[in-house]
């Protein structure tokens, strides 16, 4: 039996009708409007979107790694950590490390805690848990960095090579990494997530009460200093990088989306974009590629999707300042001004031991299995759907009456040995020249032939930069201009040939040999700084020349492990090989689900976005929502997006093919076969 004194309730009843208690009601209802207020008022100060985008929550799944270990360091693990000097995450490690995860809305602040960004936030957003490092797969420290917004040197966070070439994808409860396969993560929104988290820590740094975000946060950051002076510092300096991030905010004309990134144009804004006086050299988005495997490429003679870059220091140093690595381009006013530009972060020793990683050892032509020793193509999982040999074994006709041709023979042959490995020729101050050893002398498919989305292949023939009194004035390797045939006593023109030629600034020059010209400066100072002597230099360089090429077309790799690479073309605008190979291709395509369709290899395609396939003529182009519920819907009728081209159909007059029309059997058949490479 409970007692209840009946004095309390004559006690409350009082209160509640007195004068303090309205006093009370009053402080509390000006407390929460102010709040409201300040909340809304540094929102419109901030300048910045602190609502983040919708993800779709994250499956911590069992994982398994396909073996491809490479030749050289002894695991995986040291290939998803090893520093290429950069910044890419524009704030020091340990704020990085303490940042929590955005609330879905500003407005629910002040209530409750969130997980750390580092937890399972990054990973909704593509990212891959790495097996024993509190980064995710692909990023590294790098000591040292200056960041503007806290003017001064900080440890700093940056993207590798890893977190663009290395894959995932589930599969019955399982998640599969894939080392040097396409990356599935989305860079624009990582970067509209990370200024959101940030923006809200600033937000509750200004608020005098309910600011528990930035109390937690300047704890974790300041540790024992943490004192109200170096509390107001901190807040400074938030507010100083979120105002030098805001800044720097992307123009999109192509959304990239999961799995994509407009590489190319991305490198070319970092290098000739970033300092003044050159923003005018600035290129919005508008070519994103599929995020490429790396796996042979280090054997080719050309790289990059158009085929245009030849040496593999130049490729890797060019990617490293792509993705925020320090390099210095001011000159000098001591007289050895040639020792301070182009100075840079990047550890080129890095680079060099990461391609010898990928690459392997020179393969052994008079081997009687010759094959590439660094890192493998993935094997088809036991775990999945058995390959059908019979249907295998169609498909392998089929490959060599379709896809040969283009693709060459396949690396168990002994052709693909003998006739498609070759030495590179050309031509230096005046003397013909030749590499010491053969590489992949890999097929380049015309524009006019393949007929696919020409973006990401017309980036380097249309764009010029201006990099007038930046003193890039070097020789580059390049194809010579063809003799003009005359008219009168004709003589035999001379053929095209690989030449260095004499680069020099420009107010309009060509970005591609502005590029190649650029980099191997920043190369050339890292020799000089480290005092690798003339002899050495080619190892580095992988004893090929610095050759450039643009506008030759798409180039066509072999396919080996081609299985774990979806989507598919170049830009990524086909989910499965089947839709490939097929005449009629889906309009909308989802990218983001990590399920994986065993049966037609590539991306599993959601019931929504197989609506609004069927409702295709009835939505407008350009004009519909980039995501839905966290996915990303592509749409293959936005120049950029196309995916028209490499097509298997009937000749009607007006479209441009490659093969005959398949049946379905053919075309799964040749899946199956496709699977065993």
């Amino acid at each position: 039996m409970s007692i209840t004194n009946p004095n309390s309730k004559n006690v409350l009843q009082r209160f509640l009708s007195s004068i303090w208690s309205k006093l009370f009601l009053t402080l509390l209802i000006i407390l929460c409007i102010y709040t409201a207020f300040t909340i809304k008022n540094t929102i419109d100060e901030l300048e910045y979107v602190l609502t983040p985008p919708t993800l779709v929550e994250y499956e911590d799944l069992p994982v398994e790694y396909i073996n491809q270990t490479g030749w050289g360091k002894n695991d995986s693990e040291w290939f998803y950590h090893a520093s290429q000097g950069t910044a890419t995450i524009p704030i020091p490690s340990q704020w990085f490390t303490a940042l929590e995860a955005p609330k879905s809305s500003p407005w629910f602040l002040p209530f409750g805690q969130e997980k750390k960004f580092l937890e399972e936030y990054v990973y909704q957003l593509g990212f891959i848990k790495s097996p024993n490092n509190v980064l995710p797969i692909g990023m590294a420290t790098t000591p040292s960095m200056y960041f503007e917004g806290v003017d001064r040197e900080e440890t700093a966070v940056g993207f590798t090579c890893a977190a663009c070439h290395t894959g995932q994808l589930t599969k019955n409860g399982t998640r599969y990494v894939i080392d040097g396969g396409p990356a599935t993560t989305d860079l624009g929104l990582f970067t509209s997530s990370l200024g959101a988290a940030l923006g809200q820590t600033i937000l509750s740094s200004k608020l005098n009460i309910m600011n528990g975000r930035f109390e937690r946060f300047s704890q974790n950051v300041l540790g024992s200093n943490n004192n109200v002076v170096t509390r107001n510092q901190l807040k400074k300096d938030l507010a100083a990088t979120l105002k030098n991030i805001a800044t720097q905010q992307d123009v999109i004309h192509v959304t990239e989306g999961f799995t994509r990134l407009d590489a190319l144009n991305r490198i070319g804004n970092q290098v000739f974009a970033n300092d003044e006086p050159y923003h005018g050299n600035y290129q919005p988005i508008d070519a994103p590629v599929n995020y490429p495997h790396i796996w042979t490429t280090s054997w080719f003679n050309w790289v990059q999707y158009d085929a245009s870059i030849m040496q593999p220091l130049i490729r890797n140093t060019g990617e490293a300042l792509g993705v925020a690595a320090f390099v210095e381009t001011q000159k000098s006013d001591i007289p050895a001004q040639d020792l301070v530009q182009f100075s840079s972060s990047i550890p080129v020793a890095n680079l060099y031991d990461i391609e010898r990683w990928i690459a392997g050892t020179y393969p052994d032509f008079d081997s009687s299995n010759p094959r590439i020793n660094g890192l493998q193509a993935p094997q088809w999982p036991g775990a999945f759907t058995k390959i059908d040999a019979e249907k295998a074994q169609n498909g392998a006709d089929l490959y060599l009456e379709l896809c040969q041709t283009c693709h060459l023979p396949t690396m168990d042959k002994p052709e693909f040995w003998r006739d498609h490995w070759a030495t590179i020729e050309y031509t230096q101050h005046n003397e013909q020249k030749e590499t010491v050893e053969k590489y992949i002398d890999v097929k380049i498919i015309p524009l006019q032939v393949i007929d696919t989305d020409p973006a990401q292949a017309n980036v380097l023939t249309h764009r010029t930069v201006n990099t007038k009194n930046l003193d890039l004035n070097v020789d580059v390797c390049t194809w010579s201009p063809k003799e003009i045939q005359a008219d009168v006593n004709p003589q035999p023109r001379n053929p095209s040939e690989l030449t260095y030629v004499d680069f020099r600034d420009s107010s309009n020059t060509s970005f591609a040999l502005a590029l190649g010209a650029f980099v191997q400066h920043t190369n050339n100072q890292w020799f000089a700084q480290n005092y690798i002597n003339e002899q050495q230099q080619p190892l580095y360089e992988g004893l090929r020349p610095n050759c450039l090429q643009a506008g030759k077309g798409y180039k066509a790799r072999p396919l080996n492990g081609i299985w774990a690479t979806a989507p598919y073309l170049h830009n990524g605008s086909v989910a499965t090989v089947y839709d490939l190979l097929s005449d009629e291709r889906p309009i909308f395509i989802e990218l983001g689900d990590l399920e994986f369709d065993d049966r037609h290899i590539g991306i599993t395609q959601s019931e929504h976005v197989k609506q609004l396939n069927k409702n295709a003529n009835h939505l407008p182009v350009k004009h519909m929502e980039d995501y839905d519920q966290g996915r990303f819907i592509l749409d293959t009728r936005e120049p950029g997006n196309f995916n028209t081209g490499h097509l298997f159909s009937e000749r009607d007059g007006n479209r441009k093919t490659i093969g005959r029309k398949l049946s379905e059997e053919e075309k799964l058949a040749l899946i199956e076969y496709l699977k065993t490479l």
